[in-house]
């Protein structure tokens, strides 16, 4: 069965991502087009560097030009944020990126991206799963790729010159220029290399690249910017010759950074620090808004200036529609994904990356000095996270105790409010929270906390899983 998740439909290469199953998703996307009367205008398709990835785009697009559907095809490995761009600035009906982003190198996956450069909505992958659903194997047309290129039925295109010059048009370019800053860029063996060195270079940063090269295994990881992910990186940033180290996840909407002592900034500290640098020394006006597993001191920071702070559920659509409801200034999530009012209709990492990198330009201060300057005036939260993988079985039953029958463990603190809007979330009168919701791209439970310290957070990790009724089997954190 082919479901969408929160960052579209993912699945374990040969298993069931399949040419065949691929090409049913092609068919599905045709009969939606023709449903909603935009069959006439193109749909451009970008791939990442996984496994077999460029063919599966090729066959996307041969089933496409059989429904009579424009295609425009790039070739070259594409970041999301670039696929997304072409799609908002040609006027596109539709655009299709075959990446399944940070998962592990078994996965691959599609994303769909809708007019105006968005992530499709729930009402849009709904009704493609519908449309899906009773289409059979599909074997490949008789036309293949390289004849329908070669007659003009698939155009291809490119829009990396565009894409560049759109990233360095939010940037100070010149207040970067001057300070010649060091940089250590790790593209995690994903798309990003040549697009963020090009930027840089622009920026006349000295770079060094690690893990540039193409490796579908991902260096025996999985392409996500987490601190356990990027140990050869940190061995790096320690020797102490770089002012930041920028990470980017297998399709580059995601990043991770370090600090110019070697320190990993997680998630939500690089939403803490980019937020404050728009308030505080670009004078933006706006809200935020972030996902409900994303740090709480953000709405500390918007109210301190002034602005609102909204919670959604899980997955960048949510996002992208409240701050386009609201007219908020940034919107993030703990994973590692931000928009910024101006730009892309969706997570862009490559642009806040070298957000970060004129934030250095323009304050004169280090990473360690901005997030000190931040931390002494809005306080701390210890952020932490479990990911348990579970069994098929064990889905329904855990969702019948926890969102039926609307299971509380028992927590060591009161319970000011309990929200079902995505999993359920308890909120502690202290501030402090604790989420459980099942992951929508991967078979796993994830847990997600903000307490007052480790040892706080430990006791409410321990209440969960120690919980009988729960009956939570930790396994490995994936």
């Amino acid at each position: 069965m082919i479901k969408f998740g929160t960052g579209g439909w993912r699945a374990v290469i040969a298993e069931d991502f399949t040419f065949s199953n691929v090409r049913r998703v092609a068919k599905g996307v045709a009969h939606y087009l023709r449903e909603i009367g935009q069959a006439h205008k193109p749909v451009v398709i970008g791939h990442d560097l996984r496994f077999l990835s460029g063919r599966f785009a090729r066959a996307f697009a041969e089933i496409l030009v059989q429904e009579q559907i424009p295609v425009w095809f790039i070739e070259d490995v594409v970041p999301t944020p670039m696929l997304m761009y072409a799609v908002d600035q040609e006027g596109l009906a539709m655009g299709i990126m075959i990446t399944a982003s940070h998962n592990p190198p078994q996965y691959n996956g599609i994303k769909v991206i809708v007019e105006g450069g968005k992530d499709a909505p729930k009402e849009v992958t709904d009704r493609l799963e519908e449309l899906i659903a009773p289409i059979p194997p599909l074997q490949a047309p008789e036309e293949r790729f390289e004849e329908l290129a070669r007659e003009g039925k698939i155009k291809l295109y490119s829009n990396k010159n565009a894409y560049i010059d759109s990233l360095l048009s939010q940037i100070d370019t010149q207040a970067v220029q001057k300070l010649n800053l060091k940089v250590l860029f790790n593209p995690m063996f994903g798309v990003a290399k040549d697009i963020m060195a090009m930027c840089l270079a622009s920026l006349r940063c000295s770079v060094d690249v690690m893990n540039g090269g193409r490796d579908a295994m991902f260096g025996q990881s999985v392409p996500s910017p987490s601190r356990d992910t990027l140990q050869d990186m940190e061995y790096r940033m320690k020797q102490g010759k770089y002012n930041i180290g920028i990470a980017t996840d297998g399709d580059s909407d995601r990043i991770g950074l370090y600090d110019e002592l070697g320190n990993y900034i997680d998630a939500n500290e690089i939403l803490k620090l980019l937020y404050y640098y728009l308030k505080k020394y670009r004078n933006e006006r706006g809200g935020i808004v972030r996902n409900l597993t994303t740090t709480h001191i953000l709405d500390r920071i918007a109210h301190a200036f002034g602005e609102p702070a909204f919670e959604v559920p899980v997955g960048f659509k949510y996002i992208s529609h409240k701050m386009d409801e609201e007219d908020l200034l940034m919107g993030g999530e703990s994973s590692g994904g931000l928009k910024i009012r101006g730009h892309v209709n969706g997570k862009d990492g490559i642009l806040a990356a070298l957000l970060a990198v004129e934030m250095l330009a323009k304050t004169g201060k280090t990473l360690s000095q901005l997030l000190d300057e931040i931390n002494r005036q809005f306080g701390t939260l210890y952020f932490d996270s479990i990911n348990i993988p579970y069994e098929p079985g064990e889905r329904a039953r855990l969702e019948n105790l926890l969102f039926q029958e609307k299971y509380v463990p028992t927590f060591h603190k009161e319970i000011s409010e309990v929200s079902y809007m995505d999993g359920v979330k308890f909120y502690f009168a202290d501030e402090c929270w604790l989420s459980i919701r099942f992951s929508g791209t991967e078979p796993i439970l994830r847990i997600f906390m903000e307490a007052e310290d480790k040892a706080d957070a430990e006791q409410f990790k321990q209440a969960v899983l120690r919980d009988a009724q729960l009956h939570l089997e930790v396994r490995n954190d994936v």
